[in-house]
């Protein structure tokens, strides 16, 4: 037992630790299962009265993947094409068509091909003596006037890497803010981001939360009576209509609806209340001070709604109503153009009905009928239904550019109303932001100013009077509209717009389903192994069998040290660890028979056949672990849980196969006197 003081030390040591390490899970799995058992009010009491035990123990328990206990895998790709666009000063045809072309040539490609290489080739092909430098300029950069192309290249370069960078810690706040536990979030070549979220119930609302821009844009809205023309010229247009695509136009064309522009989909807010909607019930913008609520209606709203009109959702929007209008007029049997007004909404169109308005607003010709400087955007969320059941949205004309962005955002937070407990987001401005605003609402009294996110309204009231202090709020939505709205807000708007390329959602019975084959798997695997290690090398393989069950827990207890993530490759990392395991005790136990044949005594066998095998076991187990180390590097998601237990394995494997069983068979041949059999 010469030397064997330090190895049994060792031995003992790593065992409690990673028994320390497991025991938050052992006592999540008895708190579980106490749990399981229990229904009602038995179950809240003793859910109330173990809750900080079991809260600590499910928070240092070993991880589970989004495989094992379900959850949402989504794969975003952030639109670089688009953001290239907004970053060009100007732009003409010959741009549009280049960024066109990449964008094309990315989408037949695949996903990692670099979407600036691809414009910039497609710029020279097309204009071989235009630079780049026209449309990109920045002196911060040294990129000007007699800028080269390649030299406008490495500058895009760089801008699309920091939005993509920018894009995942965006990314990575929201989903913490909406209280994801455990998340994963990786960058995925040039432009993608791998988002895995164990425990996810709601994946719509997630799916919303994570492509939403949270473009945040205060914009002042058309005059009404030239919206109110302009709309009036674009029925006139369509009158008769017999042009290009007239068959597509008119309602069963087979277009199918557009998605409409909100924000985060359904978590922006109510119908906006322009002309008092619908509902009754619109979404205001109003200055917020130390008064009450009732106070500051007696007082009189600062920014609020504008006189209702008594406009309700309109019950021909949509073709489905309007069909004699349909043979002549498509936009008019699509739209349900509202009267001239004090209002700045223009018309109501149903969901089903956007994609061929969308296509109609977008000629050029009707395009030039609108006030300079104007577009027609959609309500962030619909304002009713038609007698169809679909909803409805309500169109607006507001202006191009925005008057103040989203960045003079310094703080939002979810608040309700004293007397009615409504809910409602609150919102303060930096400095820079109170002063403009106040500067806003001072120079444009009577008229409507609109809460723009991600290209839909969620608000146009009518500015009554200036409004200092930078301190506002958006009434008219949900709790958990406000609390998403408050989410994307707080967390900054995306550099970039991003769609969801690839997803996956496991479901917990699935999920159990999984633990359930994992398990059995490896414990068919474990009782396989172990037998026939038995019965071919009788008490060797027992002494093997003890290091394989060590082996076993000393994974979990790595993996619960660190802090790792059990997934379902994880598990099959374990299951191919138990062979490699194996294979380390087959080389020494063969070692220790050739000495053995070869005349050598027990004691002497054992030391021999160890160090003889040792170099072949380091050379094998070392040369995999390296190759688990780039898996780890270079991979995602189930390839990097793979890579993390392969590694685990590999380690104690090693430290089971040369240290614990030499220990045993030490202490069974010189301390006890036993023989030992190796087949």
């Amino acid at each position: 037992m010469q030397g064997n003081g330090v190895r049994i030390a060792i031995t003992i040591a790593l065992l409690a630790l990673c028994g320390f390490y497991l025991y938050p899970t052992v006592q999540n799995y008895y708190y579980s299962q106490q749990l399981d058992e229990l229904e009602g009010e038995e179950r809240q009491e003793y859910q109330n009265q173990h809750q900080e035990a079991i809260q600590e123990a499910r928070a240092q328990s070993l991880k589970l993947g989004l495989d094992l206990q379900g959850g949402m895998s989504v794969t975003l790709q952030v639109q670089v094409a688009q953001f290239l666009g907004e970053l060009a000063d100007d732009t003409d045809a010959a741009f549009e068509q280049a960024l066109q072309t990449a964008r094309q040539r990315a989408q037949q490609g695949g996903g990692d091909q670099s979407v600036i290489d691809l414009f910039v080739e497609a710029f020279e092909q097309e204009n071989p003596d235009a630079r780049l430098a026209r449309y990109f300029r920045s002196p911060s950069a040294g990129i000007d006037r007699r800028s080269s192309n390649e030299d406008v290249a490495g500058y895009l370069r760089t801008q699309a890497d920091q939005a993509v960078s920018r894009a995942m810690d965006i990314v990575r706040r929201r989903v913490n803010q909406y209280g994801v536990t455990e998340p994963t979030i990786q960058r995925q070549g040039t432009r993608r981001i791998s988002v895995e979220m164990p425990g996810i119930e709601n994946a719509q609302r997630i799916r919303e939360l994570l492509r939403g821009t949270a473009r945040l844009e205060f914009r002042l809205m058309g005059e009404p009576q030239q919206l109110a023309g302009a709309m009036e010229q674009i029925v006139s247009y369509y009158e008769d209509y017999d042009g290009p695509g007239a068959d597509t136009l008119r309602p069963g064309g087979g277009e199918a609806p557009a998605q409409l522009p909100r924000a985060g989909g359904d978590t922006t807010g109510a119908p906006p209340d322009t002309a008092g909607g619908a509902t009754g019930q619109g979404t205001r913008l109003n200055q917020q001070n130390a008064q009450p609520p009732r106070q500051q209606q007696q007082g009189g709203t600062r920014l609020g709604g504008q006189q209702p009109s008594q406009a309700t959702p309109s019950d021909t929007a949509g073709a489905a109503a309007q069909p004699s209008a349909a043979a002549s007029n498509p936009f008019a049997a699509r739209v349900s153009v509202l009267p001239r007004g004090p209002s700045v909404r223009v018309g109501q169109v149903a969901a089903s009905d956007t994609a061929a308005v969308n296509a109609m607003l977008a000629k050029p010709e009707v395009q030039r009928m609108l006030p300079t400087g104007v577009e027609l955007l959609y309500s962030a969320s619909p304002v009713g239904q038609n007698p169809q059941g679909e909803e409805i949205f309500t169109l607006f004309g507001a202006r191009k550019s925005a008057e103040m962005m989203g960045e003079v955002v310094d703080e939002s937070s979810v608040a309700f109303t004293q007397n009615t407990n409504e809910p409602f987001v609150s919102i303060t401005m930096n400095s820079e932001g109170a002063r403009t605003w106040s500067r806003l609402t001072a120079a444009n009294v009577n008229k409507n100013v609109a809460v723009v996110l991600d290209n839909a309204i969620v608000s146009a009231p009518n500015i009554t009077e200036r409004i200092p202090g930078g301190r506002t709020r958006i009434t008219g939505v949900s709790q958990t509209e406000a609390q998403d709205l408050v989410t994307v807000l707080n967390a900054g708007a995306l550099p970039a717009p991003v769609e969801i390329v690839e997803e996956r959602t496991v479901g917990p019975s699935l999920g159990q389903q999984s633990i359930r084959a994992g398990l059995t798997s490896v414990l068919v695997g474990l009782l396989i192994v172990a037998l026939f290690m038995i019965l071919y090398y009788r008490t060797g393989g027992v002494v093997a069998d003890l290091a394989l069950f060590l082996n076993l827990i000393i994974i979990l207890g790595i993996l619960a040290g660190f802090n790792a993530t059990l997934t379902l490759p994880g598990i099959a990392g374990i299951v191919l660890t138990i062979g490699m395991a194996v294979d380390a005790n087959v080389l020494i136990f063969e070692r220790i028979r050739e000495e053995q044949k070869a005349g050598k005594t027990l004691v002497a066998s054992i030391e021999a056949g160890y160090s003889r095998a040792l170099s072949a076991i380091l050379d094998a187990n070392i040369t995999t672990f390296f190759v688990g180390a780039i898996l780890y590097s270079f991979g995602v998601g189930p390839v990097r849980g793979f890579a993390v237990t392969l590694m685990a394995g590999i380690l104690s494997s090693m430290f089971t196969a040369i240290i614990v069983t030499r220990v045993v068979f030490d202490y069974m041949v010189e301390e006890r006197g036993r023989e030992v059999s190796y087949g």
